[in-house]
């Protein structure tokens, strides 16, 4: 009977063992594709500030290029719109989204100004758009650059 009890202990040794191996590697699997996963997150997130940061600096210089030839057309905004439509905004922190959200809906407003006033846009008034639209391009390049964000992988 003695030898029945020990072989019990070493069973539920075993098994509490085998419980333990079981939960260190589902933890482990778990572990590894959250961090995967984080990593993915990082990589599109850079890509996205790497984009938005090109698309604003063009911007600036189509700026430049309307106001030195008085040609006022109207600004592309696909980068951004694609940015929405992917859901990747997601990936950016809050307050530098809403600051890219309120730049580019700048545009947009000068675009509808344009497209309500046609060819008999008044030129001051295209001209002061213009100038919100750069300050405001302006405060969202320098938030992307203080945030870090599009900086090389770690």
């Amino acid at each position: 009977m003695h030898q029945l009890a020990i072989e019990w202990d070493a069973l539920v040794a075993e098994i509490v063992l085998f419980a333990v191996l079981i939960y260190g590697a589902v933890y482990l699997e778990r572990w590894m594709e959250n961090r995967k996963v984080r990593m993915q997150d990082d990589k599109s997130r850079r890509q996205v500030i790497r984009f938005v940061t090109d698309d604003l600096n063009s911007r600036l210089r189509f700026i430049a290029e309307s106001i030195q030839y008085r040609d006022f057309k109207p600004f592309f905004t696909d980068m951004w719109d694609s940015v929405i439509l992917g859901g990747k905004q997601t990936l950016l922190p809050f307050p530098l989204f809403e600051n890219l959200q309120h730049t580019y809906s700048w545009m947009k407003y000068y675009n509808n100004e344009l497209d309500q006033k046609g060819r008999a846009v008044d030129e001051k008034d295209a001209l002061e758009l213009l100038s919100e639209v750069k300050k405001s391009i302006k405060s969202s390049l320098k938030m992307l650059e203080e945030s870090n964000l599009g900086g090389p992988a770690k």
